[in-house]
């Protein structure tokens, strides 16, 4: 967990309390004001502990606003800084009527933001290209000594069912590479939970479903993390 700070130097135009009743209806969490600065923040999600894990803060100063957000891990870096870009662009339809914003002291986040998106994209894409590429190689090959050993004589049947089994794993290695992997078990819990009042044994749920117990509870953390479900 990281957090990131973004500065804009700017100009305070009027007083912010009139800001007060309209920053009230957006669901901040807190909002503390003075003459010297209003600083609001929103709690977006907490882990099972009920500590706060996403959340981002806004102080709006005499000569800046001050944008303070957590990034949960470096894997999710861009993708954070992108929501967090859209909200800072959604407030600054608020803020113009009090502060000077002079474009170009938001240029340069906004700038290395989307460049920062455009070269994650396609070093994503080659990336799952070269696995796929890779994966699906090694799937022909071993598809290949399969039937090759199929037409053997009964002394290499040993041999045909070791690579029957190989042959089968690197299948579902491929196949997890077109898109089966831990969203579908995040789906399978939160349907689990939605059918069953709000409730889940991880035991049972890791027996049924032959996953993990470490990995259901994974799961849950993660639901809980991104607000999709609450910790009773």
């Amino acid at each position: 967990m990281v957090e990131e700070i973004i500065r804009i130097n700017t100009k305070r135009k009027r007083p912010l309390k009139p800001l007060l009743q309209t920053l009230g209806s957006l669901g901040f969490n807190r909002m503390d004001y003075s003459e010297e600065a209003l600083i609001i923040e929103k709690v977006e999600s907490e882990d099972l502990n009920g500590k706060p894990y996403l959340y981002y803060r806004i102080e709006l100063l005499r000569n800046a606003i001050v944008l303070k957000y957590t990034v949960p891990n470096m894997e999710h870096h861009i993708s954070r800084s992108l929501d967090m870009g859209l909200m800072l662009l959604n407030m600054f339809q608020i803020l113009t009527a009090y502060y000077d914003v002079p474009i170009q002291s938001v240029y340069s986040f906004y700038f290395t933001l989307m460049k920062s998106l455009t070269e994650a994209i396609d070093s994503e894409k080659m990336e799952m290209y070269s696995k796929l590429k890779d994966t699906t190689q090694k799937h022909i090959f071993l598809e290949k000594k399969y039937n090759d050993l199929v037409q053997a004589s009964a002394q290499n049947a040993r041999l045909v069912v070791e690579y029957e089994r190989k042959n089968e794993d690197l299948r579902e290695r491929v196949q997890r590479l077109e898109g089966v992997g831990e969203t579908e078990l995040q789906s399978q819990l939160f349907e689990w939970i939605r059918t069953h009042d709000g409730e889940i044994d991880v035991l049972e749920f890791a027996k049924l479903n032959n996953v993990a117990a470490g990995r259901v509870e994974e799961g849950l953390d993660s639901l809980i993390k991104n607000g999709f479900i609450r910790k009773r």
